[in-house]
Order: structure tokens, then C-alpha cells, then sequence
């Protein structure tokens, strides 16, 4: 699956075919600002909220970087003229990391502050920072505190499986920030990250206990459970009834086009549901990596490839 991903013939071969629709649409909001904004309303129909994603990743041509951010900032006008959340994600790389730490987070002040600027009472907008390998982990953390002292609206992602992560959540809790907890998708060495899957486990759910403690919540912390994992989500709806936590103090949040079924099942719950929704025209090394983590979906990879 990665090399599929990567490999960019197979990429523009699969990106030009009429097939490959079944495989962006299942995975993907849009090729557009319009057609995602359009998707997210669709979504907002049935319960669901979205965090609005352009597609791409570890950028290195500062032109993209330039278009990535001003795609996200006509998204944001699109959304708010539709009363949709201004919920968006975006990669460090993606804002120019790759070009340097001063570079990102400059372009992200600028968009955080766009974003404000569009900000409505009572609706969730934020920026919201995703956390990609350890080897930015630290200036990814770094721009999020500037961007929040400065007073922007910003929100980082949290790698549950990081050695450092307990710490780094313990101190957005003190700020009364937000963080979406992910287990996390690199393979880090064992020197800094737990590598087998019952340990990532349970310090995802320590770290969730952590984020539902009351007072976290009266400290105006606000939660965000990035799982599709049935068995963490009950465990974090157990805490939340314990805790006396309403749905409305923190929310799950999963990718479009995954577990549409759960998705459902905790919107009936009463449960606040944001979806990750990309959009896009680069979206094959996207979807098959979602692929990759459910080879459920391998029927649509092949609908792709004949």
C-alpha cells in the first residue's frame, strides 16, 4: 500500500481514470472548495460535523504551500457563508515546515488569524494543527503555544503512543486548550514511542480518563477522541457517564468515508461526531492508505484498477 501510495506514475494513471470517482468519493469531500463545503452540509444533515483538509502532505515546493493556504482560507468563506463550523486541519508541512520552523509558523499565524476574523459566538472554529512524525513533533508543539498565546484559535493533535505525550497533554489541560487525542500512524522507534498495540491502547484510554477529569472540563479543556476503536469509545462513554461529562464538553471525531455504521450509532447516542473531511484533487495516495488500514475496502481499490 505504500508503494502504491508513493509511486507517482501509478498516482496520475489512477488520478486521470473515470473509475477512480468510486475511490474519491468514498474517501473524499470534494475536488473543491465548493463540492466540500456542499459535502459538509450534506453531513451537517444527518448530525455529523466536519474539520475540513486539503489534500497533501510533507510539501516541499513553497507554491503549494501558497495554494494549500489559500485554498483552506476560501474554504473558511465558503463555510461560514454556509453556517458550517470553521473546523479546519492542516499538516505543518503542509504550512511550509519543511521550509523552516519561522516560515510555518508565520503562515499559520496568518491563517489562525483569518480565521478569527471569520469567527462567530458559539460555533466551534478552530485550527486545528495535526501532528505528523516525531521528527517535528517539538516545532509543531512549539508553533501551537505561540499561536495560543498570541490568542489565536488553535488546537493541536496528540500522539498517544509518544513517550512525551502525557506531559504535552497535561500542559494544553493547564491552558484550557483542546487536543485531539490519535493513537498514532508513524512508526517511531521504541526509544520514544511504545510500539505494540495493547500498550498504545491503554495510554490512549489513561490520557482520555485524563481528558474527561472534571476538571479539565471546568478548566474550559475540550476533548476530541480521534478513534474508529469500538472498545476505547465505550470506555471513554463509560467515563464520560461517570464523570457526570456531557456530550456536548467534548466530541469523537473520525475520517469520512470509514465506519459510516459507528458513526451513526454514537449520533443516536446523542454524541457530538466530526468527520476529517479532505478535499482535493491529489487524493490517491489518501485513499489508499485508508485502504491499507481496512482491507474491507480493498473492493474499491480494485473498482479503481480495472
Amino acid at each position: 500500500m505504500i508503494f502504491l501510495a508513493t509511486h507517482q506514475g501509478i498516482k496520475a494513471w489512477i488520478q486521470k481514470t473515470a473509475a477512480a470517482t468510486l475511490l474519491a468519493r468514498r474517501f473524499v469531500g470534494g475536488e473543491n472548495e465548493n463540492a466540500v463545503v456542499a459535502k459538509g452540509l450534506e453531513l451537517k444533515a444527518q448530525n455529523l460535523l466536519v474539520s475540513f483538509f486539503h489534500l497533501g502532505e510533507y510539501v516541499t515546493d513553497k507554491t503549494l504551500v501558497d495554494q494549500t493556504l489559500a485554498s483552506l482560507k476560501k474554504t473558511m468563506v465558503h463555510a461560514r457563508k454556509a453556517d458550517l463550523d470553521l473546523h479546519l486541519s492542516i499538516d505543518p508541512t503542509q504550512a511550509g515546515l519543511i521550509q523552516g520552523t519561522g516560515a510555518c509558523q508565520q503562515n499559520l499565524t496568518r491563517l489562525a488569524r483569518f480565521l478569527k476574523s471569520l469567527e462567530r459566538p458559539g460555533n466551534l472554529d478552530v485550527l486545528m494543527i495535526d501532528m505528523e512524525d516525531a521528527s517535528v513533533t517539538q516545532p509543531t508543539l512549539d508553533i501551537f503555544r505561540h499561536l495560543i498565546q498570541a490568542g489565536l484559535p488553535a488546537a493541536i493533535t496528540l500522539q498517544a503512543c509518544l513517550f512525551q505525550t502525557p506531559d504535552d497533554l497535561k500542559s494544553v489541560i493547564e491552558a484550557g486548550g483542546m487536543v485531539r487525542l490519535v493513537k498514532g500512524a508513524f512508526a517511531e522507534d521504541s526509544h520514544i514511542a511504545h510500539t505494540r498495540k495493547n500498550k498504545i491502547d491503554q495510554t490512549y484510554l489513561s490520557l482520555a480518563k485524563d481528558m474527561l477529569h472534571p476538571d479539565a472540563i471546568v478548566n474550559g479543556f475540550y476533548p476530541v477522541f480521534a478513534t474508529h476503536d469500538h472498545r476505547l469509545i465505550q470506555e471513554i462513554l463509560k467515563t464520560a457517564r461517570k464523570n457526570q461529562i456531557s456530550p456536548a464538553q467534548y466530541e469523537f471525531e473520525m475520517l469520512f468515508g470509514v465506519r459510516p455504521d459507528l458513526q451513526q450509532e454514537l449520533v443516536q447516542k446523542g454524541c457530538r461526531v466530526r468527520l476529517y473531511l479532505p478535499y482535493g484533487k491529489d487524493f490517491w495516495p489518501y485513499a489508499v492508505r485508508r485502504i491499507g488500514e481496512n482491507p474491507k475496502n480493498m473492493t474499491f481499490l480494485i473498482k479503481s484498477l480495472i
